[in-house]
């Protein structure tokens, strides 16, 4: 089961920890965006810079060359005063390696330093003769002075105009490699290449010495024999060979673009996998010249390397306010879930029958007031149960005694019934014996003496009919007052079911008011939780407490309809029971009728009875005018069998009857049985609870 407590923390952590992730996570974010565009901007302000110094350069070597094209030493094509100018100039700007003047047949006219000699055939003569337009070379590197050059060409026109040469500067690109080297360090470095692809400045100066060409993807290197040392041609010259390179192919796409005019930067992988940022800035010469470039190389963990010092340290910091909110929401939801906890306790003690428990938890909060409500309930329920425990007591009294005046009843109807039935067989028995009487009329003159003797007979035979009527009639009079008992008993026990049903009234009214207190209490939990909610964040706690308020009022009010179900079965039995005890008046009713039809019975018995006796006592007084009047005595014996048959019938009857009121007697008798067992039953049920 998930606790409250835990809820609150897991709520709190991610009320806290959620937003420090996402400050976290956005902070890095802006961070690494902030240091990766910082980075840029470095390598693109160092590629800026380095083609600035790289133009400015080559611009200022280019401005002195042309200022020497139209020098009017350099016009007048007199060797010795082009040899002193170039001098001169190489002199005052020592990075020129070589200054020369060829005329537009190929032969030198002067050179700074050197002999002179035809140039006729050079590939730059040939197009400075087809152009006439001056450029910047292709580099080379220098074996002699184990440096790369470049060189810078234009035409020479005199005062008319008119083309009359060329001039050349070797340019010594050792500046150049000074420049790279200043904004190169560990994890980053710059490097230089010309108008062919080839590295003119690079912090590797091997890629220098050995022409590494980033748009052939080639290099040329020395050719050595077995023991290492250099090869020579028969002129006395290195001999070289061309061998591949391999760059990234994001390098190659870079070479392609800063080669075509192209500025910008790019991110890719090196050779060894590592990520690095690259920028590129094209580097426009004078005249007309193949533009040249600069590209710049970061690697990416260098530029972004504090980010990571940062990321551990603010994960240090989100640790340690983690700990710190996990503990003030452990000991805030403690205070909050403890007396939750206990009212929960309290509550499973009841839900088993223990009403004696009671809250001690007290505060003005809707804590507090749930625990007094909790309290006024088991009081309020412990009253109901004593109440039905006592009434319970009552029915099962009145049962018993019901159950006792039953079979009281009973035994007498049965004593009843055996008189009944041997009135019965008397009056059957005088039917046969007048009968007799009457078949021997025949001979009732011989047989006289014997008429007389069951004259006799009928005499004794009729004081014990009227005797016994005069016992039916006593039994008939305790029968009636037993039935006036028994209408007596049922009257109570209708007033007992009576209060009983009224009881269980109040029960369901108490009930339905303890439903409607939970409702209410449902009702501020979800205002509780509406609230909280408008209070944002700062009520999700809030939030949690009144839901949990409220789900106690649903198991209150559950408990509440469970306990209505209950009650309403009880009314139900009670209803059952009513309409029992009414049917049960409707049988007493009828054994009374039965009773007053019995006694009417036997009073007609009695009266016949009576009746009887007179005649015998007429019949023995005038024996002798029997004899005289025969068709008299005749027709007396034949009123006599009538009476006879007219007594065993009323005997019957008063037998059915009588067996008939048994049958309902029995049948309170079960009745009163019954109710006896629902109120045991009731008894073991309300025992199920713990009462103070």
């Amino acid at each position: 089961m998930k606790s409250i407590q835990n809820k609150l923390i897991l709520i709190t952590l991610t009320l806290v920890l959620i937003p420090l992730m996402i400050s976290n996570i956005l902070g890095f974010y802006f961070i690494s965006k902030d240091l990766k565009e910082h980075a840029q901007e470095d390598q693109i302000m160092i590629a800026n810079t380095i083609a600035d110094s790289v133009h400015a350069f080559i611009d200022k070597a280019y401005v002195i060359t042309e200022h020497l094209a139209n020098d009017n030493h350099i016009i007048s094509f007199e060797g010795e005063a082009q040899r002193k100018e170039l001098v001169g100039t190489v002199q005052r700007h020592p990075y020129f390696e070589l200054l020369y003047i060829q005329g537009t047949d190929g032969m030198q006219t002067a050179r700074s330093s050197g002999d002179l000699g035809d140039r006729s055939n050079r590939w730059w003569f040939i197009q400075m003769m087809a152009d006439k337009k001056p450029f910047v070379s292709k580099s080379y590197y220098s074996v002699t002075g184990n440096k790369p050059v470049t060189s810078i060409f234009l035409p020479i026109y005199d005062e008319s105009q008119a083309f009359v040469g060329i001039i050349g500067s070797d340019l010594s690109l050792d500046a150049l490699q000074a420049v790279v080297e200043k904004h190169s360090s560990e994890g980053s470095y710059a490097y230089i290449i010309d108008g062919e692809g080839v590295v003119i400045a690079h912090p590797d100066k091997l890629q220098v010495s050995e022409l590494y060409n980033y748009k052939t993807y080639e290099k040329t290197v020395q050719v050595r024999d077995s023991q290492g040392n250099v090869v020579r041609d028969e002129k006395g010259n290195e001999k070289t060979e061309i061998q591949p390179i391999t760059i990234p192919v994001k390098l190659k796409e870079i070479t392609e673009k800063v080669l075509s005019g192209e500025s910008g930067i790019e991110e890719y992988e090196d050779l060894k996998g590592e990520s690095v940022i690259s920028a590129y800035k094209s580097i426009q010469l004078p005249g007309q010249s193949a533009p040249w470039a600069v590209i710049t190389v970061e690697k990416k963990a260098k530029a972004l390397g504090m980010i990571n010092a940062m990321q551990q340290r603010n994960l240090l910091m989100a640790g340690a306010l983690a700990l710190v909110v996990i503990l003030i929401t452990y000991f805030v939801a403690r205070s909050i879930t403890k007396p939750i906890t206990g009212l929960m306790e309290l509550m499973e003690k009841a839900s088993r029958g223990d009403l004696t428990i009671k809250s001690s938890y007290q505060s003005r909060n809707e804590l507090g007031k749930l625990s007094e409500s909790f309290n006024r309930m088991l009081a309020g329920m412990s009253g109901f149960i004593r109440e039905i425990q006592h009434n319970a007591v009552q029915v099962s009294g009145t049962s018993d005694m019901l159950a006792s005046t039953t079979e009281d009843t009973a035994k007498s109807i049965e004593e009843v019934a055996k008189t009944i039935s041997e009135v019965a067989n008397g009056a059957n028995d005088q039917a046969s014996e007048a009968e007799k009487g009457a078949a021997a009329v025949q001979s009732l003159s011989a047989e006289l003496e014997n008429m007389a003797v069951h004259i006799q007979g009928s005499s004794q035979s009729s004081n014990q009919v009227y005797e016994a009527n005069q016992k039916g009639l006593e039994a008939i009079e305790i029968l009636e007052e037993k039935s006036k008992e028994n209408n007596q008993v049922a009257m109570k026990v209708v007033a007992v079911v009576e209060s009983l049903s009224q009881k269980a009234n109040t029960i369901g009214e108490i009930v339905e008011t303890i439903t409607s207190i939970s409702e209410q209490t449902n009702l501020l939990a979800l205002n509780a939780a509406i609230e909280a909610a408008r209070a944002g964040d700062a009520g999700r706690g809030f939030a949690v407490v009144a839901e949990e308020v409220r789900k106690l009022a649903e198991n209150s009010a559950q408990s509440s309809n469970h306990v209505k179900n209950i009650i309403a079965t009880i009314q139900q039995d009670i209803e059952k029971a009513q309409q029992t005890m009414k049917d049960a008046e409707i049988v007493v009713g009828a054994q009374n009728n039965a009773v007053n039809h019995t006694r009417e019975t036997f009073r007609v018995i009695d009266q016949g009875v009576e009746g009887i006796v007179a005649k015998i006592e007429d019949i023995s007084q005038s024996l002798q005018q029997v004899m005289e009047s025969r068709s008299r005595v005749m027709e007396v014996i034949e009123q006599v069998s009538a009476v006879s048959e007219e007594t065993a019938a009323a005997a019957q009857e008063v037998s059915a009857a009588t067996q008939q009121q048994n049958a309902a007697t029995e049948q309170v008798s079960a009745l009163a049985e019954e109710m006896n067992e629902m109120a045991k039953r009731m008894e073991v049920a309300i025992k199920a609870f713990k009462i103070s």
